[in-house]
């Protein structure tokens, strides 16, 4: 009698990066034996494969990314607090005018996300609110945007003879720091006062008011930083 012979068909496939390689068995009606060997060959042919590393490799970049983030985060929060940037205040306020002439009246040093910037108040020579902002590393204009929604009295420009860079320059000369801030008082009998925040070398934070016209300086006070 003759016997039938049993075809065994064995394929591979391996699926990179986490696949399934299976092996098929094809055995005839009457070789129960040779059935359960191709079922137990198939068995031994599940084979899962991992990528371990690939995982872990992304996991070390993600954290490296973020530890990167927050250390140019720390550095720009740090300079924010102690006004210790590249680009000064007078720099800054002569490429804002530069962008758009006519008057500052808020020039403050700020933090956007790990940018440390200049952001300023602008009453355009076009009788426009602008929101400008400048690299407080490299003095480059980062955005100039005209502010629908900024609803502030165009007359306390006018109360002010000085201008924020002749501010912050008799702010400086007052506290023999850095200045971080200042922005025209219009508010009140006070307007067209300039306030300005300086911090100096040993770490001290000074808050002057200064009359519009003169510079004289009304108020002088001080506090030592957060750090101390």
């Amino acid at each position: 009698m003759k016997r039938k012979v049993i075809i065994a068909t064995v394929t591979a496939a391996a699926l990179v990066g986490g696949g399934t390689a299976t092996a098929f068995g094809v055995a005839s009606h009457d070789g129960g034996t040779d059935g359960k060997q191709a079922s137990a060959a198939q068995s031994r042919s599940d084979v899962r494969t991992v990528d371990h590393d690939d995982d872990h490799g992304d996991s070390d970049d993600d954290r490296g990314d973020d530890r990167g983030d927050d250390r140019d985060g720390g550095r720009a929060d740090k300079a924010e607090d102690t006004g210790a940037a590249d680009v000064s205040l007078d720099r800054a306020a002569r490429s804002v005018l530069k962008e758009v002439p006519g008057s500052i009246t808020e020039l403050e040093l700020d933090t956007d996300g790990d940018r440390l910037v200049w952001e300023a108040d602008v009453l355009g020579k076009d009788n426009k609110w602008h929101d400008v902002h400048i690299d407080a590393t490299k003095g480059d204009v980062l955005k100039n945007r005209v502010d629908p929604r900024k609803d502030e009295d165009r007359s306390v420009v006018r109360h002010a003879k000085l201008d924020a860079a002749e501010v912050g320059k008799k702010a400086a000369e007052e506290t023999k720091g850095s200045v971080t801030s200042v922005s025209l008082d219009d508010d009140g009998r006070d307007k067209g006062r300039w306030e300005a925040d300086a911090v100096d070398k040993k770490g001290k934070e000074h808050e002057l008011t200064l009359d519009g016209t003169s510079g004289k300086v009304l108020h002088h006070e001080t506090e030592q930083g957060d750090d101390d």
